[in-house]
């Protein structure tokens, strides 16, 4: 069985075109960027140091000090108990950035820019090829409005996992319908080496492995390896970095520091359900406006799974399935925005759900694009966007 031709940025016209439309977004975010830290009245002081918030791009905030210092330096040892640290983010996005930075002498916030810059570049035509696979000719750029006009589309440019994300994820994908086994396995095992979100693909691989209709024994032994894939890949993180420090729970405890479900699943489910309670019953939802950002996403996207069962798009909705109920899981919707922006089955379901209807398409993306300026112009304010 034939293939096309993998779609390099550069080559082709139409690539070429889709390039050229990441580098234009790009350089408007910079350019809004600039905007926002000098002309709106939003602006906080950086927590970092002087010397780091000189050097640090527009889009590297919050998280991105600690991808930084992992570039930098890598991985230190242990950290004194109740200490937050570097072993709770994942090693294959600043390990990349890392590689670049001691190659090149390149600046550590540029290597990773770089990395991220590069990935998103890769990952668009994928995305293009995919929606005319899905929908034939000339869809190709349908869902790219959804993609880069979603409420917190900057991560996609920032100093943060989302680009390689993607990438990987339409790369899996792409080798599963293909019954390419062994690409997709190592696919899924990076997304597992990136965040640990990755385990809420593996569903959606697995079924996509198996509706592509591969022979005999392979099909089901196949399906089987990719639903575990991602999570064989987070699971090494998790318990790997451990041992190599000498503490074999070293990254629980790291990510306790941050938030005290997270190191404790079984609490996860009754800590997401009373979450929003307390919000609303304290006022911090009447405080902190954006606080219900992450529970609008999560409706999104429960629709979207919802729309994605009615269009039989079983891995599609697979993959949503396991995102919602992994943030139920953890016990908190925090990160979900981040979270479904590189779940990209999601913007073709709502490019469908918009095609005959120029209307609600209208408000789709109108409202997304103002959300979008009114998140990246607070993030890089240092305003917390999950």
């Amino acid at each position: 069985m034939s293939h096309p031709t993998f779609p390099w940025p550069w080559r082709g016209p139409e690539n070429r075109k889709l390039a050229l439309v990441v580098l234009l977004w790009l350089a408007a975010l910079q350019l809004w960027a600039f905007v926002s830290v000098r002309a709106l009245p939003i602006g906080r002081p950086s927590p970092w140091s002087e010397e780091a918030t000189r050097r640090a791009p527009a889009f590297a905030r919050f998280d991105s000090g600690w991808y930084n210092s992992i570039v930098e330096k890598g991985y230190p040892p242990p950290p004194a108990a109740g200490a937050q640290s570097e072993h709770a983010f994942f090693p294959l996005y600043p390990m990349t950035a890392r590689a670049i930075h001691l190659a090149t002498g390149l600046d550590s916030f540029r290597a990773a820019v770089v990395v991220s810059w590069t990935a998103l570049l890769l990952a668009v035509p994928l995305l293009a090829a995919e929606a005319r696979e899905r929908f034939g000719e000339g869809t190709d750029r349908g869902a790219l409005p959804f993609l880069l006009l979603y409420p917190v589309a900057f991560f996609l440019a920032a100093v943060y996992t989302e680009s390689l994300f993607l990438l990987l994820a339409l790369l899996a994908f792409r080798a599963s319908r293909r019954n390419e086994l062994a690409p997709a396995l190592l696919f899924g095992l990076l997304l597992g080496l990136t965040r640990a979100p990755a385990v809420a693909v593996g569903p959606g691989l697995a079924v996509a492995w198996w509706l592509a209709g591969a022979a005999g024994a392979r099909r089901a032994a196949g399906a089987a390896l990719l639903l575990v894939a991602p999570l064989a890949g987070v699971l090494a993180w998790v318990f790997g970095i451990g041992l190599l420090q000498g503490e074999p729970m070293l990254f629980f405890r790291s990510m306790s520091a941050w938030r005290a479900s997270a190191g404790n699943p079984f609490a996860g489910a009754v800590a997401f359900v009373l979450e929003p309670v307390r919000m609303l019953r304290t006022g911090w939802f009447r405080e902190h406006p954006g606080a219900v950002a992450p529970f609008v996403h999560f409706g999104l996207f429960a629709l979207l799974g919802a729309f994605q069962l009615r269009m039989r798009r079983w891995a599609d909705a697979a993959w949503t399935a396991g995102v919602l109920g992994l943030a139920v899981a953890t016990g908190t919707a925090d990160g979900v925005p981040r979270y479904t922006l590189t779940v990209y089955p999601g913007h073709f379901a709502a490019a469908a759900l918009c095609e005959t209807r120029p209307r609600l398409k209208a408000l789709w993306l109108g409202t997304s694009l103002a959300l979008l300026l009114l998140n990246s112009a607070f993030f890089v304010s240092w305003h917390f966007v999950s």
